[in-house]
């Protein structure tokens, strides 16, 4: 199922009171945004075998100093979001890390999974998500630019990471 936000702009009475008695405008927060599921009319992108890939993208040079690689809001919810069950995707939503597992394959037939307290999910301010993986990021010695491919693996629920060009500095 397909996730996506649902916003409450109406309030209640208590809160309508609330903010009527202290002489302030009402705004949308995220107190009132909740996450839902709806039924989804398109399938979910099937996943070529020969590519799995399905984000990929240039690492930036900040990414590289906080150990975090940003997810866009549109792949979070598109191929990461659509496969977790609603009450783990509205833990990252009210702003809990949640742990992951990552599996770097870049080298095919040796490949290294990474699985701590360190390596997590999370949604930024912004909408946007993070990834935090210093120690694949250190260990696999990434440099800016460099082209990564990343996908969840619905079947096994976790994180597919490989390192598809390294930039020649």
């Amino acid at each position: 199922m397909r996730k996506t936000f649902y916003h409450n702009f109406y309030p209640n009475k208590a809160e309508e009171e609330t903010f009527n008695v202290r002489s302030i405008l009402m705004h949308s927060t995220t107190k009132n945004k909740i996450l839902v599921e709806i039924r989804d009319v398109f399938p979910p992108p099937i996943i070529d075998p020969r590519d799995p890939w399905q984000m990929k993208k240039s690492i930036r040079y900040y990414e590289i100093l906080e150990g975090e690689l940003v997810v866009t809001f549109k792949d979070a919810f598109e191929h990461i979001l659509r496969y977790w069950t609603l009450n783990m995707a509205n833990l990252i939503v009210v702003g809990k890390d949640v742990g992951v597992i990552i599996w770097d394959v870049t080298e095919e037939y040796n490949p290294k999974k990474y699985q701590s307290p360190e390596i997590y999910f999370k949604m930024i301010p912004s909408g946007d998500f993070v990834l935090t993986c210093a120690g694949l990021i250190r260990d696999r010695n990434l440099n800016a630019y460099d082209k990564i491919g990343l996908y969840w693996d619905a079947k096994a629920s976790h994180f597919m990471f490989k390192l598809l060009w390294s930039n020649p500095l």
